[in-house]
């Protein structure tokens, strides 16, 4: 048997003979193995399960979720403010914000081990075998290599196999090849041994289904050897890497701890040097970092992503993990499957050919008074109705083959009923199917005598036609006819139409046996019905939309090359410049070679699931954030490997819905592009709060510095630093990531990889927009002791001075999150309450402040008075002048970029 693991190796198994198999298996193609033999190769092999990491406990899991740097710095925040500031209330928000986070990646390491049971549901519970001469039913998990299996209309299968035979044998292998149309099998061995999947004619594989016929086929690979196990391997390899802003989130962190320690430490000197007692400057030193490390940012994040995801589900985009929101916003490359995803997954009947006339459209035809009411029209559509096996299933939906399926469909549009028609004609007899003759044949009671309906391959039928119907009366079919109606069917397929020609005879009396040769010969050719799967006429708009929005869409299908070349043209995605690559190609390409040739390539065909995974690993390595669709089993590796996976909820399997980011509830791909304008929106607000936050937060840890660095008494007391970060820092933020849309969303290019949140020039705006808000802070302060007269060496004066700092800086930040609901437009192009969330947020923050400064425990607890008329002036004027600065600013440097950019642009 070490033939067996050698050829299982190199999947070669298709291009042997079935003699050669069987001897390389050491199995008697007749009677199977014998049941020692099959005990002891299932001690060999090991049961047919798809083979599962060894799972962590789910303690451990969760405990892994604290493994994080801002999380170590958030959990110390919470001793500090509980154990030493008894600052229990912040300490119980900071605490929930930590738990929070660490269930929502627990919830996210859980997925994937449900993806893999998914999987396993694929298996078939119970399997026919021939074993010992016998047939016999058996637990699909003692399959072993060498077991000869049985194969029926229906089965579904649970290992890769070679036929030994196959009689009218199609399975439906969409799951893995993504092709729409049931798979044609046969016993010849395949010449080419690197051929794709979907050509291996000879093979079956496990997690697909029979369709059609019937067979036997000796078992060559089980578990994880099967195709479906390779790609389970493949998701167990996929660990989901963190997102763009988990990235910069997380570096955020680390920056705004070590500039904290930074400014800290000076304020904790200074205050000492100037005759502090070290009590109370140690606990002002870490109470000012606790105030400057943003620890409700990552609470925030994840209330607006979760309030996202609400939207997005309204809009039939179910997300499935709340970093996707914002990758989705970031993606600027969509690699596409081709199969329900761009196309409806469903053949439809397009244009039809009758005799020797040109190819037209079925609604011209139908619509065509002289064409319709043709015998030659009229006889196809009966071929149609009556010669196949659909039969119809629950809820009204046609069952059986998919072609024959889109010609019932396309013969009641043209008002044949197949009910009807079998009632005035019943079936007395038929020919099936099959690969060698590629015609079906069907004979009906009529009139006293037999109609022969036939249905096949055009050249096929061609060959077993002796006349045509032409101007409505049967004409010779002469060598020059022939020619041209080959050449029509041939065009046909040059467009990647599948063409279905019809032909009928008339017989007086059934011929004895009923054969191929006694029926199929001497046919009246009718003509063809050419058929595929159309794109969904919302994808055209949708791949506008994401040309506009400058996002990069490639066609990703196992489908056959013709076919994906047609449907790429049709839908604008392959265009000059872009070109066809075929799986085949992809495997003589290194790493290297397919990343530097990636951004070219618009349509890719003949894929493998590894294939697939290559693809966005080169768009990856060339800077780009990739969303990548799909609906089958072999989707869900690249699923897992995009940074964005999106599955299809009603044609999807549950392993691509497992694997994937985000499930279209309505498989439409235009839903796909309302996603992402809903993702860059709350990007757009993410930024918008981040910002508020930073800049506020560097006015605070500014405002007190230069206060000690100057000379002045201490400006706040811890727990108005603390009260300062909780109010500002927390609904208003909130009310930001709630903004309303900004007109060009979807206009702006999309943000890449290597563009950072902080990169220095947006650092430099924080610095000069936190000291223009420290500027007007401090102003406060120092014209409450001189142009108000409050002393600051009298304690009950230097409570005033404070109260109106403390004021003046709640009110500054509450009026400076208004600046930040745009990033270009100014702070009056619309009014304030058009965000409602602000706006009330605002009106909470201001009220709470209130109640500190006129409540009479609350004025005990946070050492403040009442300010005076005066002071009121002084606190609105130094709150909403550093406002306006900002705002004029932002304004003018908006101004000045659009007039750089017009002076260097040509003329």
């Amino acid at each position: 048997m070490e033939d067996n693991i050698t050829l299982q190796e190199t999947k070669a198994w298709h291009s042997l003979t079935t003699e050669e198999c069987l001897d390389a298996l050491e199995c008697d193609g007749k009677d199977g193995l014998s049941g020692a033999e099959a005990a002891s190769r299932l001690e060999r092999f090991g049961p047919n399960e798809l083979r599962e990491e060894k799972k962590k406990p789910s303690i451990i899991l969760f405990l892994e979720q604290f493994n994080d740097f801002m999380i170590w710095v958030l959990l110390a925040a919470v001793v500090v403010s509980g154990a030493l500031l008894r600052e229990y209330l912040d300490a119980g928000i900071i605490m929930a914000v930590v738990l929070l986070n660490a269930v929502l990646g627990f919830v996210q390491e859980k997925k994937a081990e449900r993806a893999m049971d998914e999987l396993k549901k694929l298996s078939a519970p119970t399997v026919k075998l021939i074993r010992d001469g016998e047939e016999v039913r058996v637990p699909a998990k003692d399959v072993v290599p060498g077991d000869l299996m049985v194969l029926e209309t229906g089965d579904l299968l649970s290992a890769d196999a070679r036929l030994l035979e196959a009689v009218n044998l199609r399975t439906d292998e969409a799951s893995l090849t993504g092709e729409s149309t049931a798979a044609e099998k046969t016993t010849a061995a395949v010449g080419n041994p690197d051929v794709p999947l979907g050509d291996r004619q000879s093979m079956v594989y496990s997690g697909t289904h029979v369709e059609y016929g019937r067979g036997t086929a000796v078992v060559v690979a089980t578990g994880q050897d099967t195709e479906m196990g390779r790609i389970a391997e493949m998701l167990q390899e996929a660990k989901p890497a963190p997102t763009p802003l988990q990235v910069e989130l997380r570096d955020v962190g680390k920056r705004i701890v070590y500039i904290c320690l930074i400014a800290v430490v000076p304020v904790f000197i200074i205050g000492m040097l100037q005759g502090h007692e070290f009590a109370l400057m140690f606990l002002f030193a870490v109470t000012l970092a606790v105030a400057a490390i943003p620890e409700s940012l990552p609470a925030i994040v994840t209330i607006t992503l979760a309030m996202g995801t609400q939207a997005m589900a309204r809009k039939n985009a179910v997300i499935r993990s709340l970093p996707a929101v914002e990758t989705l916003g970031s993606a600027n490359y969509i690699c596409s499957d081709k199969t329900g995803t761009l196309t409806l997954n469903r053949m439809t009947v397009e244009e039809v050919l009758l005799s020797d006339g040109e190819p037209r459209p079925l609604e011209e035809v139908s619509s065509d008074f002289e064409a319709s009411g043709s015998e030659a029209f009229r006889l196809s559509n009966m071929v149609a109705a009556l010669c196949g096996d659909v039969r119809v299933g629950q809820g009204g939906k046609y069952v059986g083959d998919s072609t024959e399926v889109a010609l019932l469909e396309a013969a009641n549009t043209s008002g044949f009923d197949k009910d009807a028609l079998e009632a005035e004609m019943p079936r007395v007899a038929e020919i099936p199917f099959d690969s060698d003759r590629k015609m079906m044949t069907t004979i009906h009671k009529e009139n006293g005598g037999f109609l022969v309906l036939v249905k096949g391959a055009a050249e096929a039928i061609l060959d077993s036609c002796d006349t045509l119907i032409s101007s409505g009366d049967p004409a010779e079919l002469s060598p020059e006819r022939r020619s041209r109606v080959l050449e029509k069917t041939t065009e046909l397929g040059s467009r990647a139409l599948r063409t279905i020609a019809f032909a009928y005879r008339r017989l007086d009396s059934l011929p004895s046996p009923v054969t191929p040769e006694s029926v199929e010969k001497g046919l009246t050719l009718l003509g063809a019905f050419a058929m595929k799967d159309p794109p969904r006429p919302e994808a055209f708009d949708a791949l506008e939309t994401c040309r506009r929005a400058n996002i990069s869409v490639a066609m990703v299908t196992g489908d056959h090359l013709a076919t994906a070349e047609a449907v790429g043209r049709e839908l604008g995605i392959l265009v000059p410049g872009k070109k066809l690559v075929e799986g085949r190609d992809l495997d003589r390409m290194s790493a290297d070679e397919l990343s530097d040739q990636v951004e070219s390539v618009g349509v890719y065909a003949r894929v493998s699931p590894r294939h697939k995974v290559r693809i966005v690993n080169a768009l990856q390595s060339r800077g780009y954030v990739v969303a990548m669709t799909g609906d089958g089993v072999n989707d869900a590796p690249a699923l897992k490997h995009a940074d964005i996976g999106v599955a299809m909820g009603i044609t999807g399997t549950d392993v691509s819905k497992e694997a994937g980011d985000m499930v279209l509830a309505d498989d439409n791909f235009a839903t796909i592009v309302s996603a992402v304008r809903q993702g860059r929106i709350i990007f757009s607000n993410l930024k918008k709060f981040i910002y508020f936050l930073l800049s506020t937060n560097i006015s605070i840890v500014l405002t007190v510095f230069i206060a000690m660095l100057i000379g002045f008494p201490l400006s706040l007391v811890p727990v108005q630093v603390l009260w300062i970060n909780l109010i500002t820092n927390s609904l208003p933020a909130l009310a930001l990531g709630l903004e309303t849309p900004e007109i060009d969303v979807m206009e702006q290019a999309p943000r890449t990889r290597a563009d950072n949140i902080l990169s220095i020039p947006r650092q430099l705006r924080l610095f000069w927009q936190g000291s223009i808000l420290t500027a007007g802070a401090l102003s406060s302060f120092v014209l409450a002791r001189f142009l108000l007269g409050y002393s600051w060496s009298v304690q009950i004066e230097l409570d005033s001075c404070r109260s109106i700092l403390f004021t003046t800086m709640v009110l500054l930040y509450v009026f400076h999150s208004f600046n930040w609901r745009s990033e270009t437009r100014s702070f009056f192009s619309s009014p304030p309450w058009e965000n409602r969330y602000l706006a009330g947020a605002s009106l909470l923050s201001v009220s709470l402040q209130m109640s500190v400064l006129y409540v009479p425990f609350m004025q005990r607890a946070f050492h403040t008075h009442p300010p005076s008329l005066s002071a009121w002036v002084l606190i609105l004027t130094c709150a909403l002048l550093p406002v306006l600065v900002i705002d004029r600013i932002k304004v003018l440097s908006v101004w000045w970029r659009k007039q750089a950019a017009a002076g260097s642009s040509p003329a």
